[in-house]
């Protein structure tokens, strides 16, 4: 079972407007689909290294002196819904708006946190619209057609991009459904893949295992393993699951274990508005599969309190993130 509730994406909630939701009004029918992808054309590529007209992704007023232009490591990063209005329950590549504007927003605040440490490949794909997530009826064939285009991509990349380097898969909600099955039907079942796998990033979604073979970070240098966490204002219980079988991983120190951060360890936060902001104001614990978020310092940030984080799990930690991932590619 892949495809689980998520919260809605595309648009950072602390601080915008959701957009006018269409739901699709017919049954899901695949010869009715949008055309699939053809991975060896950077034009069904979002970011990709040998594209010239990649915009980007640092925040404004962040300056990384060891930035690599030629790094040792890629991310392959499979990006969160962006299709929440539509007649279809996949949405077509053809689609500026969905695949270009929308998810230019999701590289810059989710897998901006990547450049300069790893060279990034993000496929479009026929993500399944929102609403797949409460009609399963049409929600698991969106979902699996999504996850081919996905599978496809990737194999792509394997097959004439990857040339024996290291590499880490990255998602956020939609994108970490299809990074869970991925990992668990083509790259660890490859000798050579789980090899080379380094980390995996599966944040947003409720993870338990993935592997015997790949299991969930226990510090902030260990590689070989996966981190995932799913943020929510401390003392909430939402519907989702929960529970001490579902991985949280701590992305400020790092550990499972429900010690509480300090704020004084928190790095900053990466606004929508391509700033980063406010070090020092968060402090945040695992409790039962979830990463709760305690009361934000700062007036400004208290302002804008609200039960569920799932649209800011990168965010809210983004400096951390990046440097403990320097901190882990050191360890290679």
């Amino acid at each position: 079972m892949y495809l689980r509730f998520s919260s809605l994406f595309f648009v950072f909630l602390m601080w915008s407007c959701s957009p006018r939701l269409q739901s699709p009004i017919m049954i899901f029918d695949d010869t009715l689909s949008p055309s699939a992808p053809s991975y060896d054309s950077l034009f069904y590529w979002a970011f990709h290294p040998n594209r010239d007209d990649a915009k980007p992704l640092l925040p404004k007023n962040y300056s990384d002196t060891l930035f690599d232009y030629n790094p040792l490591v890629d991310v392959f990063y499979i990006h969160p819904t962006s299709y929440h209005s539509g007649d279809n329950w996949n949405a077509s590549l053809e689609d500026s708006v969905v695949n270009v504007s929308r998810i230019d927003y999701l590289l810059q605040n989710q897998a901006s946190v990547f450049a300069g440490l790893a060279r990034l490949y993000a496929p479009y794909y026929r993500q399944m619209h929102i609403d797949s997530y409460t009609d399963l009826s049409n929600g698991y064939p969106a979902f699996h057609l999504a996850y081919s285009d996905v599978r496809h991509a990737f194999l792509q990349y394997w097959k004439y991009w990857n040339k024996g380097r290291p590499f880490i898969i990255a998602g956020h909600s939609q994108g970490t459904n299809h990074a869970e099955r991925l990992l668990k039907e083509v790259i660890l079942v490859d000798e050579k893949m789980s090899y080379q796998l380094k980390l995996a990033y599966l944040l947003g979604m409720p993870i338990t295992t993935i592997s015997d073979r790949f299991l969930a970070c226990e510090d902030e240098i260990q590689v070989d393993c996966f981190v995932s966490w799913r943020s929510y204002r401390s003392g909430f219980y939402p519907s989702n699951p929960i529970g001490d079988s579902i991985v949280s991983v701590n992305p400020i120190h790092w550990k499972s274990t429900n010690d509480q951060s300090d704020y004084t360890n928190h790095q900053g936060i990466l606004f929508p508005s391509g700033k980063l902001k406010y070090p020092h104001s968060l402090s945040v614990k695992n409790h039962q599969g979830m990463l709760w978020v305690e009361r934000p310092k700062g007036l400004v940030l208290r302002l804008y309190k609200r039960d569920d984080y799932h649209v800011a799990d990168i965010n809210l930690f983004w400096l951390n993130i990046r440097e403990n991932l320097r901190l882990r590619l050191s360890n290679l």
